[in-house]
C-alpha cells in the first residue's frame, strides 16, 4: 500500500512537471465586494514567440474557480 506521503509527493511531481512543461504557476486571486472575500484560482500560460518575434502560441487564461477537480 502507497503511503499517504509517497501519494502526495508523486502527485505534486506530476503537477510541477506540467506546470513547467506550459511555463506556468497557478495563483490565488482574491476580489473583494464590500464585506465578503473571494478566492479564485487561475492559471495563466504565456505566449510564445518564435526567433524572428513572431508569435507562435497565444497566452491563455484559465479560471479554475474555488474547487476543481478531474472530471
Amino acid at each position: 500500500m502507497k503511503e499517504s506521503k509517497d501519494r502526495a509527493m508523486q502527485f505534486e511531481k506530476e503537477l510541477k512537471a506540467l506546470l513547467k512543461k506550459y511555463k506556468t504557476e497557478i495563483e490565488i486571486e482574491d476580489t473583494s465586494v464590500g464585506y465578503a472575500i473571494s478566492n479564485t484560482m487561475k492559471v495563466y500560460i504565456p505566449a510564445f514567440w518564435d526567433k524572428e518575434g513572431d508569435c507562435i502560441a497565444e497566452s491563455a487564461e484559465i479560471v479554475l474557480g474555488i474547487h476543481y477537480d478531474g472530471d
